[in-house]
C-alpha cells in the first residue's frame, strides 16, 4: 500500500518541487496539495493521509494552531514540518506539538522520503542541521519533558552519544549502537578511539582535547568508523560541549551521521561519470576514424577520378584549339578544376591528412590558415619549441578540442584576433587559447559551465578530464576570453621510452 501524502506550502513552485521529488517514490503517493492552512486543515480531515509535509510559514493561521487542529481532528496523521531556519526552540516546541519531523528545506531533496518513511513507521526524524540543535535542548529539558524528550533521544536517526570530560560514552541512543554493533551496556565508558583506525583515532584526541581545554566549542570532521561486525563505515562526527547556567563543561554530545551509503553513491556516480566519458571519447575517436575513412576515400578515389578527368581535358582541350569545341571545352575544365579543390578543402576538412603526417602543432596551423581564408581573422599559432609525437588517438582528442575552441572565438567571440600558444610544462602539453572577443562572464562550476557555456564547453572539460587533463577560463565582457588546457603525458612518455 503506498504512503498517501498531503503537500502543503503557500508557494506553488515549491509544491511542484516537492510533488517532483515524491513522484519518483513508488511506495508514496501525492493525494493532494494545499496553499495556506485552511485548505491543509480541510483537506487532512477529508482525505486522511498518512502524512502531511507542510511549509511552517502559512498565510493564514499559525503553524502550531494548524498542528493543533490536525492531529485533533485526525490523530493518525504524521505531520513533516519543513523550515528555512535551524531555529532549535522552534523546532522543540513543534515536536513538543505532536509534529513528527523537522527538516531543512535546503536538505528536503536527501532527506524527504526518507522521513516519510521513518515517520510513517512512527519515528521521529530530525534532518541535518536540526539534531545538534534539539538535542542540546533536550538536555536542558530532561527533568521538564522526560518522556517527549527520550523519545527524541531514542529515535532519533543520528547517532547520538554523551561522553563524559574524558570522552568516555555514558550514553547512547538504539542509532549509534546499531550504527557499531555494541549495546548499549558495551558502549558505556568505551572511546570513539577504539572504532577509529589509528591515525584518525589520533586526531579524534587531539582535537577532543582541545575541546575540553576550551579551545573550540565543537568540531566535525569525517572519518572511517570500524564497527564491531567489521565493514568499515564512512561517518561525519560532531561533538559540542554543554555546559551549566555557570558556564562549567558538564559533558559532550556526539552526533554521528552514517555517511556509507552517500560515499557509495558518490562513487558509483564518479564511475559512471567516468564511463560516459570514455564512451565519448570512444564515439569521438570512432566519428574520426570515420571521418577519415572518407576523406581517404575522396582523396584515393574520387580525387583520382577528377585528376585524370581534368588530364584527358587537357589533352581534348588541345585538339579543340581553334575550333567551336574549345570554349566548352575549357568551360568543363575550368568546372572540372573547382570540384578538385572542393574536393580537396572537403578532404581537410572532414579528417586533415596533415595530422596524421606531421602531428598537433602543424595541424593546428593548418586549421589557423584555414579560419583565416575562411572568416578574416588574424590567427597565431606558437609551437612548442620542441615537439614530441603523440599517439594517434590523443592527437585527435586534442585537436578536436583544439578546433573546437577555436571555432567558438570565431562563431560566439566574435574575435578578430586569436591566438593559439602550445608549450611543454615539465610532464604536461599547455595549450592556451585567446581572442579579443566578446568574452562572458565565467562560470563557477562544473553545472554551470553545462548552462552558461552550452553543452560544447561542457563537453570539451568532460573529454579532458578522460584524458586526465583540466580546463581553466578566464574571461570577462568585453575583455575576451582565453582558455587554458594542461594534458598529462606520463602515459604518452612511457611508451615512447618502451618503443
Amino acid at each position: 500500500m503506498s504512503i498517501r501524502i498531503l503537500l502543503a506550502d503557500p508557494h506553488s513552485m515549491v509544491r511542484q518541487g516537492l510533488y517532483a521529488l515524491l513522484a519518483g517514490e513508488k511506495d508514496m503517493e501525492v493525494v493532494a496539495e494545499a496553499e495556506d492552512g485552511q485548505a491543509t486543515e480541510s483537506l487532512a480531515r477529508k482525505l486522511s493521509p498518512h502524512v502531511v509535509v507542510m511549509d511552517v510559514t502559512m498565510p493564514d493561521v499559525g503553524i502550531m494552531e494548524i498542528c493543533r487542529r490536525i492531529l485533533a481532528n485526525s490523530p493518525g496523521v504524521k505531520i513533516i514540518a519543513l523550515s528555512t531556519h535551524a531555529d532549535r526552540r522552534f523546532a522543540l516546541n513543534l515536536l513538543k506539538t505532536g509534529v513528527s519531523a523537522f527538516l531543512l528545506k535546503d536538505c528536503v531533496f536527501e532527506e524527504l522520503a526518507r522521513a516519510v518513511r521513518e515517520v510513517t513507521a512512527n519515528q521521529t526524524f530530525l534532518g541535518a542541521g536540526v539534531s545538534d540543535l534539539v538535542i542540546k535542548e533536550y538536555i536542558t529539558a530532561l527533568r521538564e519533558s522526560e518522556a517527549r524528550s527520550r523519545a527524541i533521544f531514542e529515535g532519533a536517526t543520528t547517532g547520538i552519544a554523551l561522553l563524559d570530560l574524558q570522552g568516555r560514552l555514558v550514553e547512547s541512543n538504539p542509532a549509534l549502537q546499531e550504527m557499531l554493533g555494541f549495546s548499549r551496556e558495551e558502549l558505556r565508558h568505551l572511546s570513539f578511539t577504539m572504532v577509529l583506525p589509528p591515525d584518525e583515532a589520533q586526531t579524534y584526541q587531539e582535537l577532543l582535547q582541545q575541546l575540553l581545554a576550551g579551545g573550540r566549542n565543537s568540531f566535525t570532521f569525517e572519518v572511517r568508523l570500524v564497527p564491531r561486525h567489521g565493514r568499515m563505515i564512512w561517518a561525519r562526527i560532531t561533538v559540542s560541549l554543554v555546559k551549566n547556567a555557570a558556564g562549567e563543561n558538564q559533558f559532550a554530545v556526539a552526533m554521528v551521521e552514517n555517511l556509507t551509503s552517500q560515499r557509495e553513491a558518490e562513487e558509483k556516480i564518479r564511475s559512471y561519470q567516468e564511463q560516459l566519458r570514455s564512451l565519448a571519447s570512444q564515439l569521438s575517436l570512432a566519428e574520426e576514424r570515420e571521418r577519415r575513412i572518407l576523406a581517404a576515400e575522396l582523396h584515393d578515389h574520387i580525387g583520382q577520378i577528377l585528376a585524370l578527368t581534368q588530364i584527358k581535358l587537357g589533352a581534348l582541350r588541345k585538339k579543340a584549339r581553334d575550333t567551336d569545341l574549345e570554349k566548352p571545352v575549357n568551360e568543363v575544365r575550368d568546372l572540372v578544376e573547382q570540384v578538385i579543390k572542393s574536393t580537396r578543402s572537403l578532404t581537410f576538412e572532414i579528417s586533415p591528412p596533415i595530422l596524421y603526417e606531421l602531428g598537433l602543432e602543424p595541424a593546428l596551423e593548418w586549421f589557423g590558415e584555414h579560419l583565416q581564408e575562411q572568416h578574416g581573422l588574424m590567427v597565431e599559432v606558437q609551437k612548442s619549441p620542441e615537439p614530441k609525437p603523440l599517439e594517434n588517438e590523443t592527437r585527435v582528442l586534442i585537436f578536436k578540442v583544439v578546433r573546437e575552441l577555436m571555432l567558438n572565438s570565431v562563431k560566439h567571440g566574435q574575435a578578430r584576433n586569436l591566438r593559439v600558444v602550445v608549450g611543454r610544462e615539465e610532464h604536461n602539453l599547455t595549450i592556451e587559447v585567446g581572442d579579443d572577443g566578446v568574452g562572458f562572464t565565467p562560470p563557477a562550476t562544473g553545472v554551470e559551465i553545462k548552462k552558461q557555456g552550452g553543452f560544447g564547453l561542457f563537453s570539451i572539460k568532460e573529454r579532458l578530464q578522460h584524458l586526465g587533463g583540466s580546463l581553466q577560463v578566464e574571461s570577462a565582457p568585453g575583455q575576451g576570453t582565453r582558455i587554458s588546457l594542461v594534458i598529462p603525458l606520463w602515459e604518452e612518455e612511457r611508451k615512447s621510452q618502451v618503443s
